[in-house]
């Protein structure tokens, strides 16, 4: 009985630290503005220097327009971050990205 007590217990625990809220993760991206897909269902994504691309959420399409093929820095909050069967991490973006470099 003590042990069906203490698993279920643990296991309590255990849901509750899942479902706790998180404090949401801001992120400075730098790298190559891109528009992928078509219209109607346009993505904006930007591609670090290490391959890595995101999809920038909040992103106007005329800004992002104006910016294609330059580097830019880019700040926001992390919607999805990347990590196992995540396809195409995404930020949420804070602000007119800034053009860099080149």
């Amino acid at each position: 009985m003590q042990k069906i007590v203490l698993t279920a217990l643990t296991a309590l625990g255990l849901a509750a630290c899942a479902g706790a809220a998180t404090e949401p993760q801001t992120q400075t991206l730098v790298g190559e503005i891109h528009i992928k897909g078509n219209e109607p269902f346009p993505t904006v994504v930007l591609e670090t220097a290490a391959h890595e691309t995101w999809e920038l959420v909040g992103m106007p399409l005329d800004e992002a327009r104006s910016l294609v093929g330059r580097e830019a820095t880019v700040e926001g909050t992390v919607v999805k971050a990347p990590g196992p069967g995540v396809w195409l991490p995404s930020l949420r973006v804070r602000g007119t990205p800034r053009k860099s470099g080149r």
